[in-house]
């Protein structure tokens, strides 16, 4: 159900710093066990959700 950030990134095909970046701006929900941030399947599916767009985009 949980991602590490590493995985995470692999899932959305992008690094670690990127995915690291966007869960600590905000972009991206988490979850903190002790001093680990993971990301959740669901949380990955929404963001793609609310980020797809169609057509030319800037």
């Amino acid at each position: 159900m949980l991602l590490g950030l590493k995985e995470a990134g692999k899932a959305l095909g992008i690094s670690y710093s990127a995915i690291y970046e966007m869960v600590n701006k905000g972009d991206l929900e988490h979850v903190m066990i002790g001093s680990r941030k993971y990301v959740a399947r669901e949380a990955l599916l929404q963001f793609i959700e609310k980020n797809r767009y169609r057509g030319f985009h800037h």
